[in-house]
Order: C-alpha cells, then sequence, then structure tokens
C-alpha cells in the first residue's frame, strides 16, 4: 500500500499463474475445434462433391453405352437402348478398365420387321467397347417376324400365329386337284440351339368340311418342322429357353466373350 498526495492507492492485483494457464489451455481447445470443424465441414464436401460428380459420370457413361450398342445391333435389328451402370461408383469402375454391372432394355426394338423388346445383364463391360465376360437376358419378339421363317414356308406352313404355348399355322395341300388346307397347332421344344415344332393337333377343310386330321398332319410333318435359332444369333450368343405367349416368343439368351462392337457385322452361329 502506498500514499501519493495525501491518497492511498493499492498496488494492482496480477493474476495468479494458475488461471493464466487455464485460458491458455481454453484458447488451445477452442482453436482445436475449429480445425476440426473445418476438416468435418471438408470432408463433408468431398464426400457431396464426389459423389455428385460420380453420378454426372455415370450418366455420361451410360449415354456412351447406348450410343455405343445402338450402332452395333445385330443385322435386321434395329431400336434405341437404354443403358444403367450398375455396382459402385461408375469412376472407380471406368479406372479398373470395366464395368461390373450393366443391364440394356429397349422397348421399341424391330426384329425382321416386328415389334420386340429386350432385357439384357452384361457383366464385365470393358469401358471402351469390346469383349464382354458374360451376358444373360430376354428378348421378346412379335409373331410378324416368323412370317419370313423359312423352315416354316418349306414345309407350305402360312401365316403363323402365336398363341397360349402353341405355334398356329395352315398347311396347303392339294388331293386330288382339290386344296385341302390343314390347320394345326405346333409346340416348340429346345433342343440345343434348334426349336423343335411338333404337330399336337390338328383339323382338315376340304370345301365345307372339317374334320380331325391329326394323323394326316403326322404322316405331313413326320418330324415336326425345326428351326436353327443359332442362325438367326451373333456367333457366341445362344439361345437358352424358348416361351410362347399370345402374340410374341419370349427367347431367353446368355452370352460369354462376345465382343458387343461387332456384332453387326459377326457371323451367325450353326446347328450340329
Amino acid at each position: 500500500m502506498t500514499e501519493t498526495s495525501g491518497v492511498r492507492r493499492d498496488p494492482p492485483t496480477m493474476p495468479l499463474p494458475v488461471q493464466e494457464a487455464v485460458r491458455r489451455r481454453r484458447r488451445g481447445r477452442r482453436a482445436w475445434l475449429v480445425v476440426l470443424i473445418v476438416l468435418v465441414v471438408l470432408a463433408v464436401l468431398a464426400v457431396v462433391a464426389f459423389f455428385v460428380g460420380d453420378r454426372i459420370f455415370r450418366a455420361n457413361a451410360e449415354a456412351q453405352i447406348e450410343r455405343s450398342v445402338e450402332q452395333n445391333l445385330p443385322n435386321g435389328v434395329t431400336g434405341s437402348v437404354d443403358a444403367t451402370v450398375g455396382g459402385g461408383s461408375a469412376l472407380l469402375q471406368y479406372l479398373h478398365g470395366s464395368f461390373d454391372d450393366v443391364t440394356l432394355t429397349s422397348s421399341d426394338l424391330r426384329v425382321a420387321g416386328a415389334p420386340a423388346s429386350a432385357r439384357i445383364r452384361v457383366a464385365g463391360l470393358p469401358v471402351d467397347g469390346g469383349r464382354i465376360d458374360r451376358a444373360t437376358g430376354t428378348i421378346s419378339v412379335g409373331q410378324a417376324a416368323f412370317r419370313t421363317v423359312p423352315a416354316l414356308r418349306n414345309v407350305g406352313a402360312t401365316a403363323p400365329r402365336l398363341g397360349d404355348g402353341t405355334v398356329s399355322t395352315t398347311l396347303t395341300r392339294k388331293f386330288l386337284g382339290i386344296d385341302v388346307k390343314v390347320a394345326v397347332a405346333l409346340k416348340p421344344a429346345l433342343d440345343d440351339q434348334t426349336v423343335r415344332l411338333s404337330p399336337t393337333s390338328a383339323s382338315l377343310t376340304a370345301g365345307p368340311a372339317t374334320i380331325p386330321a391329326t394323323a394326316i398332319v403326322q404322316q405331313l410333318l413326320p418330324d415336326g418342322v425345326s428351326v436353327c435359332a443359332a442362325s438367326y444369333l451373333p456367333r457366341g450368343i445362344e439361345l437358352t429357353s424358348v416361351r410362347i405367349r399370345p402374340g410374341q416368343a419370349v427367347a431367353g439368351l446368355a452370352a460369354r466373350d462376345v465382343d458387343l462392337n461387332a456384332l453387326g457385322s459377326a457371323e451367325t452361329g450353326s446347328c450340329r
């Protein structure tokens, strides 16, 4: 305590060392908290930017795949194609060199002039096109495509109609100078890459009369009708199933080590 000009003054109070240390620790914690918040915000922004960028890249990749497939459709097939790149990050898949899971769909195909639709799942599609690892899918084709099938024309079958599990057609024969028409129902069965159409029922029409003719048609078509499906498919693509529905045929397909960039010019397969 001091006195100056008669006024008593106390000496200034100095902070305790412990209080100063506490303040420094608090300032240090605040600094680390700010740094942590900044890092978290940057990490969130980076993740958001990655996913947004990956989504944009995926859309561009899908558009490129669609253009490539549409430009290389097999002969006799036209239409647009939609592609969906599945799996994880499209960008990481691209850097790896191939897309793990690509689904190709179309609802406006034309096959031999008939409406068709398809859904194909491709595994291991190279980013620059080329040979795929494997693919499976289905294609549905309208009955108009079957009017030009040589195997049916060769037995005199006309106007094939696709029903519930059967193909109905009419065979025309001359008997004693009279045109005799035999309406026949054929049931398909897959034998390797050949579709066997076997008669299951028939009726004969001559003038106004119509009579059952199953026995007759078995004489006319003792071996049924055989259609080599492989001759309509690029080599490397196989038929795995066939189902007949009203107005359309649904074929299951499988492929392995097929070059998608060469489908338009690829040779077709053959049957034994």
